[in-house]
């Protein structure tokens, strides 16, 4: 018996409904389906009367729940056992980083250690290209960064969706005659895509190889803008700063602009394009192929739970 399908049965129970278990799960509904028949004609009885909804689970599912549960519970002790019966210093797991990335890594940390107190971990910090490579020569066992992905060698499982914005001096021509009251992070002004091809504009950009730099020419190629005489900056603070001296505008996540957005006496301002949100998605990524150690996979595993978790706390918010 797979036991995957003890992780698909859980959430099935959790969600009450098969779509939305096979979205956290982040496979297809016909998959999760094919993978609950195939175990209930292994077991011959039904886990789950389908024929309500929400749907229910039957008394004979019930006793297989609670097993599944306990062999999860098992699965860790003996993860956990395993790691105590080291007598040699662990190996650290190795995972590249980017700037966004590894600001996503570090706040789950400290959960991550309390769940897997004996798993060392090494963040080392470039740039998104590079973690592609990195991953791609073995030289790390995971990366966190931001897509695109571009690398063919790779698999990777989405942690997080992060918003951008453009981040406006109060001097752009970008701003001239809109209605800039009530503007802030959360309710940015919607700007008509035909102002952001104003060559009077200076756009302060990310440089090759990040992953912001992929988002930006995403954004310039669906709204056919041409930069004229940009700026590029690499480090993030320091390209937030020149937007705020007036040299130009740029686009950013909205942690970025969270970070920097206390004590300014004259702070910039928030835009969109008119009815579009701009965002790009933090991301996991291993080589194709390739055998992780356990502890690397209980990294990946628990990054993946953190999503998985979060979504089901957003929806259980009224």
């Amino acid at each position: 018996m797979d036991t995957n399908v003890f992780r698909y049965v859980l959430e099935v129970d959790k969600c009450k409904n098969i779509t939305l278990a096979a979205k956290h799960l982040f496979i297809s509904q016909p998959a999760l389906t094919k993978q609950l028949s195939k175990l209930e004609k292994e077991l011959g009885f039904q886990l789950f009367d389908r024929a309500h909804t929400p749907i229910t689970t039957t008394p004979q599912g019930e006793l297989f729940l609670d097993f599944a549960r306990r062999y999860q519970e098992l699965e860790q002790d003996f993860q956990n056992d395993i790691a105590l019966s080291r007598h040699t210093p662990a190996v650290p797991v190795r995972i590249a980083t980017t700037h966004r990335g590894g600001g996503y890594a570090g706040i789950h940390t400290a959960a991550f250690m309390a769940a897997y107190p004996n798993i060392c971990l090494e963040y080392l910090d470039t740039s998104a290209r590079k973690c592609e490579e990195l991953l791609e020569e073995e030289q790390v066992d995971l990366a966190i960064y931001t897509d695109p992905i571009l690398s063919s060698k790779l698999e990777y499982m989405p942690l997080e969706e992060d918003p951008l914005v453009f981040v406006i001096p109060q001097s752009s021509p970008l701003l001239a005659g809109l209605d800039l009251s009530g503007n802030s992070l959360e309710h940015p002004v919607e700007i008509e895509s035909r102002r952001f091809r104003d060559p009077s504009l200076r756009y302060i950009l990310a440089t090759p190889r990040q992953g912001l730099y992929y988002a930006e020419n995403a954004f310039f190629k669906k709204y056919r803008v041409t930069p004229l005489d940009p700026l590029r900056v690499e480090y993030v603070d320091t390209r937030y700063s020149v937007v705020q001296s007036g040299c130009g505008i740029a686009l950013f996540p909205h942690t970025t602009v969270i970070q920097h957005s206390h004590g300014n006496s004259q702070p910039p301002l928030y835009g969109i394009p008119k009815g579009d949100a701009l965002y790009r998605y933090i991301i996991i990524a291993r080589k194709k192929g390739r055998t992780l150690s356990p502890d690397a996979e209980a990294v990946w595993r628990f990054m993946v739970n953190q999503r998985l978790e979060a979504n089901h706390h957003l929806e259980s918010t009224p």
